[in-house]
């Protein structure tokens, strides 16, 4: 007794048909296969996303699977060789047909408007289609055509796009812990200055996460252990942080985020530094003056970046003409009872590495005036992998401050990035395409 079968090229040929199916749905249409046919194996109605109305606008779809190479195969395109009975069902109809050539183990998939291609005689009489792999790809970037091809000419009725959701990475970087107390101590010290130099008599590095006013010290340093308590007079108050975190009076709000400042700085010392004058961090350049190049993880890979580097002289390539050091603007926020770092992209430009550049506004201008969002976005994204913990068994977590990862918001709302990339420079459309280069929030 013979068993039944179903043979491997019917096994492809209904993978390439839930292919179509899977696309079609992405699209937010209707795929209704016909189970029996000759030469159409189903039909995508036209379906507005916007109001979920069906408008019972039909095109015929015959679907074409291999696992094979395709005929004449190159990076670019393919051809396939037509049935001449099939190219005269597909014409003889008033619906419009669709051929899709499909592979799909590799979930690809392109497509042709049959009586549209073969309305040249020529081409007919050849029964060959040739499908370009960039412009016929039959994927969601396809939907308007489909549009325009199913929907009568006199139709007069409009379409509203796919509903598109947006990822937009924010430039916050929430703040994940602070030092849990903070300490309030008398002193004898009515200056920083004269405070420091006691406590580098003591000990080679202290710390600077205090802060001096009125003889009196807060930090988030335990005031009654050494070096402090040779610096203080009398027993330290202890707090918890959060009353000054989340505080209604503003001057424990004020002496809160004073700390927080302290312990930034601390942090990133001491490859990067506060510049005070224009109230940024910056990298410091190196001991020879040679570049620095700074590894970390990316959106979606590892990467780096050079964030010092020095410039020639145009008229005179023997001579530098100033230095280059990746900077940012750190400013602390509470939204909704959570603190971030508001972190602002900038540069710092020095003529020797260590004195600033005359020509520092020109200079920033310049580069201010190239730089598009992926490189801003680049930017935000090295400094708070810079700002995360790395531990490992030779270095010490920073314990008064440590961070998360950049907020993120996903809005149900979006741009075609294909049409409003239209206009820009086609190597910076590219670069803006990456899934690492979403939009940027608070630039």
């Amino acid at each position: 007794m013979s068993q039944k079968k179903i043979n491997y090229r019917d096994i492809i040929g209904d993978r390439g048909i839930a292919l179509i199916h899977s696309i079609v749905s992405e699209m937010g249409f209707v795929w209704n296969p016909t189970g029996l046919e000759a030469g159409i194996d189903g039909f995508i109605e036209i379906r507005d996303a916007a109001t979920g109305e069906m408008t019972n606008f039909i095109i015929q779809v015959q679907s074409k699977a291999t696992e094979k190479d395709f005929t004449a195969e190159t990076s670019y395109g393919f051809d396939y060789y037509c049935d001449a009975r099939d190219i005269d069902y597909w014409l003889g109809g008033n619906a419009p047909v669709i051929l899709v050539r499909s592979r799909p183990s590799s979930h690809k998939a392109y497509w042709v408007s049959v009586k549209d291609y073969f309305n040249e005689l020529s081409k007919r009489a050849t029964k060959k289609i040739h499908f370009d792999k960039n412009k016929d790809r039959f994927d969601t970037s396809c939907r308007d055509a489909l549009i325009e091809l199913a929907r009568p000419r006199d139709a007069g009725i409009y379409l509203a796009p796919l509903p598109k959701t947006e990822k937009l990475i924010s430039n916050l970087l929430p703040v994940s812990s602070f030092g849990e107390k903070i300490y309030i101590a008398e002193t004898k010290y009515r200056s920083p200055k004269t405070l420091w130099e006691k406590l580098n008599r003591l000990v080679k590095d202290a710390g600077n996460e205090w802060i001096l006013k009125n003889k009196q010290m807060t930090s988030f340093h335990d005031l009654n252990e050494f070096p402090w308590n040779e610096v203080c007079q009398g027993s330290a108050e202890e707090f918890d942080t959060e009353e000054w975190a989340y505080s209604d009076e503003l001057d424990r709000r004020k002496d809160f985020v004073h700390l927080l400042n302290l312990a930034l700085a601390q942090k990133l010392s001491p490859d990067v530094r506060f510049y005070k004058k224009f109230s940024y961090y910056y990298f410091v350049a190196t001991k020879d003056l040679s570049p620095k190049e700074l590894g970390y993880k990316s959106l979606v890979h590892h990467t780096s970046r050079i964030v010092f580097q020095g410039y020639k002289k145009k008229k005179d390539p023997t001579q530098v003409s100033h230095y280059r050091h990746s900077a940012f603007f750190g400013q602390f926020h509470c939204f909704d009872n959570k603190w971030y770092l508001e972190i602002t992209p900038t540069y710092h430009f020095t003529m020797d590495g260590y004195r600033l550049s005359i020509f520092r506004e020109d200079q920033l201008k310049g580069i201010k005036q190239l730089e598009r969002n992926p490189a801003v976005l680049g930017q935000v994204v090295m400094w708070a992998e810079h700002l995360k913990e790395k531990p490992d068994f030779f270095t010490k977590l920073y314990p008064f401050l440590t961070f998360g990862s950049l907020t993120q918001f996903e809005i149900q709302a979006g741009l075609d990035d294909k049409t409003w990339l239209k206009k820009e420079e086609a190597e910076e459309a590219a670069t803006a395409m990456f899934t690492e280069n979403q939009l940027l929030l608070f630039e």
